[in-house]
């Protein structure tokens, strides 16, 4: 099953929603290297906070910092599902699809603005829809940035009020952990970051349909004797 047939498979026959596995799963992926993801979340805040005070383009540099650090914690936490021992030089591998990421990021974040301006519930709802845009564009190599933003609001909508429950529980999650003198966000963010992951993981399953593709790529032997 390739990429497109993983989308109509999503899209035809639905899929479930597991709210409370996403967060054992990104609590539990935590637990195993959580020093490198709190290290990593304050880096990561450090670099925002430097990005917001540059004059005219702060917000598309706090956007763009905040879309490629994301992949950086589904990065880790793919490699620790998988078995593999991470480096924390792996949080920065999403850099090198610097491109990619950057356009799918910015015209997510454009198009939600303008749906937010014209009317307020549309932007509530892309910048929900989209919410699968940017991961799919680095987990399945070679998507068009328009192709992942279609795939992404294809298969969002189909359970998009889970999704909107996901994103309310989320930052209350946040909010318990900035009442703690804020010290807390140390901690519920960057699980914030693989409770996400595991969303993505579990309903996309990239893994999935790398290996089936590789495979498919493998050519069978001629067995003809000459």
């Amino acid at each position: 099953m390739n990429l497109e047939n993983r989308i109509n498979k999503l899209t035809t026959e639905g899929y479930e929603f597991k709210l409370e596995q996403y967060f054992r799963d990104g609590i539990e992926i935590f637990k195993k290297e959580y020093g490198f993801f709190i290290g990593f979340s304050l880096l990561t805040g450090l670099m925002v906070g430097v990005a917001i005070l540059i004059p005219f383009i702060g917000t598309f540099a706090q956007i763009i910092i905040s879309s490629i650090a994301n992949l950086g914690f589904y990065y880790v936490a793919r490699k620790l599902k998988k078995g593999e021992k991470p480096v924390f030089e792996d949080f920065f591998k999403p850099f090198n699809d610097f491109g990619n990421i950057v356009g799918v990021a910015l015209v997510v974040a454009v198009l939600t603005l303008l749906g937010v301006l014209c009317l307020i519930i549309p932007g509530i709802y892309l910048g929900i829809a989209w919410g699968f845009a940017v991961p799919i564009v680095f987990f399945f190599k070679g998507t068009e940035l328009w192709t992942a933003m279609e795939a992404s609001r294809k298969i969002i909508t189909k359970k998009w009020w889970w999704f909107f429950l996901f994103g309310l529980c989320l930052g209350l999650f946040n909010i318990l952990g900035a009442l703690f003198c804020l010290v807390g966000l140390i901690v519920t963010l960057p699980i914030t970051h693989l409770i996400m992951y595991a969303a993505f993981d579990d309903i996309m399953k990239p893994d999935e349909v790398e290996s089936e593709e590789t495979i498919e790529d493998i050519k069978p032997l001629d067995d003809t004797i000459e």
